[in-house]
């Protein structure tokens, strides 16, 4: 196979395994967003809990006076004490209540009071009359909105026909909010509340057409007013019985005036954030489930207002969804992962909130998840791309290697290329005595398998020691301790580790003398120095290795093993590092071929505490 073949076949590669992993990540994204429905997935209640957090937060560290502040006049508990008749028959008092709002000349009013299906003349007679009479005055100076609401069959409800043909049908507008999954009114929308097949507004929607407003669609901005009071709808009769024109004009002239149920057990909704402040829980707190007409309340002072909170175009929201999803190619490092779980939260954060306040939307939790989708696919697949990239290179390389390099080539702790650094370590020579005519004496086979056993009896030795393995020199080794990783005290592992080879050698001269292979005995250099250590030769091929004076007084060292008599000899340097314990032998000065005489050292044995090795 060709260079350029293989090329190939590598991008064939990375393009399957990259278009894997997209899937795998739009798969995630797609379960959390849809499963098990739209509204009821992960990623759309966190979005309506980030947005309540986010609403909660303006509402304290921004607070933003409403535009429209409309006056609300409340129908409480204490108007049904005051009042006798049942409130399908307060046509007197309602007639009172807009008689008095004539006097005062609101901007608009917008009754949330559902108008009786009959009359109730028959049982007190005037009531229609009284009510027709306080209607007439108040839509010589304003604009009446009334709601009504669906029956049980899901159509307009019935209202008295009288009643009906003197407000006429451009008065009405439909009592119906939106409620999430959650059971909570953030939204609001016609398109979703109306009647089907019936051109019918909200009653909301109703009231903005009439002052001109655009009616929008998104969500209700909780961030703008502050705290609702209420005008008892009995105080503002008893402000009219008292002739207090002053009163009713001070408090509703010019005003949109909303007039609605305020009781603790009519007609409930949850909000996000508290609006009443009539509401309050024994304990002081404000409570979240209001009357239903603060939803209508507040939706008039966003709409009146700066507008409603709209959401982002959904080609913007799918663009970048699109562009996050490209994190996934993105390598995995600890640059990826900051922005991702540190930078990313906090930024995506601050922005949802600004834009929050200039009237737009943002899902920033699906555009966060999504991100941590991404890099956390993307790691899973870098990470398993890692894992079978080493676990390939242990194959290729366990028996090239030692251990101790493999594991820093795995670690990344390896430059690639030459590299080298200056470091102090132990460097061991061992050789086996009279080699050439051991091999004299057998078939190159023979050679061959017995080399083999003593190599690997040998190079256990120094892998239990934390020995690395350099190489090999036809029947010797050289052996370096504390390059690449040092490991507790590197003389000490050496000297043990030539101990070890010795006993080791013992035990095979017993299988070799069984079999009738000749007896071998070895001579092991110990030298402790500074050395240039690393990735040596040339950019096309090098190993690990070390250079240096240390390296040839080591080698020099174990030609003496012969003439000393002894199989261990070491130099002072490496005699310092040992400290007590050792049966030593002193063989004083000696003459180093090519270096300076050196004062030497043979070991008899080793502390018995040192005879197994650390952690074996």
């Amino acid at each position: 196979m060709n260079v350029s073949a293989i090329v190939d076949k590598g991008l064939k590669l990375r393009t399957s395994q990259n278009i894997v992993q997209l899937a795998v990540a739009i798969l995630l994204f797609s379960f959390l967003l849809r499963v098990p429905t739209t509204e009821l997935a992960i990623l759309s209640v966190l979005e309506r809990l980030s947005f309540d957090l986010q609403i909660k937060l303006l509402r304290e560290i921004r607070p933003q006076p409403a535009a429209v502040e409309p006056v609300l006049i409340g129908i409480d508990e204490g108007t049904e004490d005051a009042f006798e008749e049942p409130l399908a028959m307060w046509h007197r008092h309602l007639g009172k209540t807009m008689q008095a709002l004539a006097i005062a000349k609101p901007k608009l009013v917008g009754m949330d009071v559902v108008l009786p299906p009959k009359s109730f003349d028959k049982i007190l007679p005037g009531l229609d009359f009284a009510f027709v009479v306080g209607l007439r005055r108040l839509q010589d100076v304003a604009p009446l909105v009334v709601v009504n609401t669906v029956d049980r069959t899901g159509k307009l409800a019935s209202i008295h026909p009288p009643f009906l043909r003197m407000l006429g049908d451009d008065a009405f507008g439909l009592d119906k909010h939106l409620e999430d999954p959650d059971r909570v009114s953030r939204r609001f929308s016609e398109s979703e509340v109306l009647i089907k097949g019936a051109d019918f507004p909200t009653f909301v929607g109703r009231i903005a057409r009439v002052l001109g407003r655009e009616v929008q669609e998104g969500y209700i901005d909780f961030t703008v007013g502050g705290l609702v009071q209420y005008v008892p709808i009995q105080q503002v009769i008893g402000w009219l019985e008292a002739g207090d024109i002053e009163q009713l004009r001070r408090r509703f002239g010019g005003r949109v005036v909303l007039i609605g149920n305020v009781t603790q057990t009519q007609d409930r909704w949850n909000l996000p954030v508290p609006l009443s402040d009539w509401e309050r829980l024994n304990s002081g707190e404000l409570k979240l489930n209001q009357p239903g007409v603060m939803v209508h309340f507040q939706s008039l002072r966003s709409m009146l207002g700066d507008g409603l909170i709209v959401p982002i175009p959904v080609w913007v929201k799918w663009s970048i969804c699109a562009l996050l999803l490209t994190f996934v190619f993105v390598p995995s490092n600890w640059r990826t992962y900051v922005f991702a779980f540190l930078v990313a939260p906090i930024l995506f954060f601050v922005i949802s909130v600004t834009l929050i306040t200039a009237k737009i939307l943002i899902p920033a939790v699906t555009f966060l998840v999504l991100l941590w989708i991404s890099v956390m696919v993307g790691a899973v697949a870098d990470g398993t791309r890692t894992l079978l990239e080493k676990n390939r290179l242990k194959r290729s390389f366990s028996g090239s290697v030692s251990p101790a390099v493999l594991h820093e080539m795995l670690a990344g702790n390896l430059a690639g290329g030459v590299s080298a650094k200056t470091a102090e370590i132990c460097v061991m020579f061992s050789d086996i005595r009279g080699f050439t005519g051991l091999s004299e004496t057998l078939s190159p086979e023979a050679v061959t398998s017995l080399l083999t056993r003593y190599f690997d009896s040998m190079v256990k030795c120094v892998h239990r020691h934390d020995g690395t393995m350099d190489k090999f020199m036809g029947d010797g080794m050289m052996v370096l301790f504390g390059a690449p990783r040092r490991a507790g005290n590197i003389c000490v592992n050496a000297v043990n580790c030539a101990f070890d080879m010795v006993e080791e050698l013992k035990k095979l001269n017993e299988e070799f003398a069984a079999e009738g292979l000749p007896h071998v005995e070895i001579g092991i250099g110990i030298n402790y120095g500074k050395v240039v250590v690393g990735n040596i030769g040339s950019t096309e091929r090098h190993n690990y290795s070390a250079i240096g004076d240390a390296v040839n007084v080591a080698s020099r060292v174990e030609g003496l093993t012969k003439r000393l008599g002894k199989p261990i000899v070491f130099t002072d340097s490496v005699k310092e590092q040992l400290g007590q314990g050792f049966d030593m032998i002193d063989f004083g000065e000696q003459p180093i071929r090519g270096h300076s005489p050196m004062r030497l050292w043979g070991v008899q044995a080793v502390p018995p505490r040192l005879a197994a090795p650390a952690g074996h």
